[in-house]
């Protein structure tokens, strides 16, 4: 079970602020979990000051994978108004493949190439093998050349989806219908004119909370306490409302679409 945050706005915010709740979402754990979070992995993607799309992650080495994200983005790298971030914790399939920066998050599909999209997932889906084994069209998976990752298939499947629908939100509702397991998925679409956030979820996961405000601006993240020692701030004056509260201990199945 893994982490997620994500930001769609107007103002932009700070990466410096977006990598601290990584470091607090990875380490995150309450006092009946076994585990933290985090810890296996991390990653980001976001759009610069200039208008580039950035993907940056990293595997698990001897210390804490935010911290070597953090040391390999650098110290100049500014703001941005459209961000995915994704620490990991690999499930007991995948136990054998944290040190792989192929197994981090976010996943980028470059399969399609008019299409700008990327993936972030928590949880296990069960029927990973058998979504890749139907996809029609031909694939170019990145963790592949170690074993297939479950998560990666919901990036290449959204592809696809959105490939023959050309609409965001029906992928993302045929997506939610075909997954199977406890599953977060949280994937950012970019085109020309816009950009858009489906947040999907089956099941029980580490959690997932959505913030929003009346200019349609979305915040995403699995716990709470990274987005209150933050960002607190900036949520009262920006005039955030919180409109989903999912839990660890809750089953949910939901989706929820936003675009800019």
């Amino acid at each position: 079970m893994c982490g997620i945050f994500a930001y769609m706005g107007h103002n932009p915010i700070s990466l410096s602020e977006t990598l601290k709740i990584l470091r607090i979402l990875e380490s995150d754990q309450e006092t009946d979990e076994k585990t933290p979070i985090g810890g296996h992995g991390a990653g980001i993607f976001y759009l610069n000051e200039k208008g580039k799309l950035i993907l940056e992650k990293v595997g698990k080495t001897n210390g804490s994978p935010c911290y070597d994200l953090i040391s390999k983005l650098g110290d100049k790298i500014g703001n941005s108004r459209l961000i995915l971030g994704h620490v990991r914790r690999a499930s007991p399939e995948f136990k054998d493949t944290t040190q792989y920066r192929e197994f981090a998050q976010p996943y980028k599909p470059n399969c399609k190439h008019d299409l700008n999209l990327v993936s972030a997932h928590n949880g296990f889906l069960q029927n990973y093998q058998k979504l890749s084994n139907n996809l029609t069209s031909q694939h170019k998976f990145e963790s592949q050349k170690i074993k297939l990752n479950d998560s990666e298939v919901i990036a290449h499947l959204y592809e696809e989806l959105l490939t023959q629908t050309k609409d965001p939100t029906k992928a993302a509702h045929t997506l939610h219908e075909q997954i199977e397991g406890n599953n977060t998925a949280v994937i950012l679409t970019i085109n020309k004119n816009e950009a858009h956030i489906d947040a999907i979820q089956k099941g029980k996961t580490r959690g997932l909370i959505v913030w929003t405000n009346p200019k349609g601006e979305v915040l995403i993240c699995s716990r709470e306490k990274p987005i209150q020692k933050t960002l607190h701030k900036f949520l009262i004056e920006n005039n955030y409302k919180k409109i989903i509260h999912i839990t660890r201990n809750d089953s949910a199945n939901l989706e929820t679409h936003f675009t800019l």
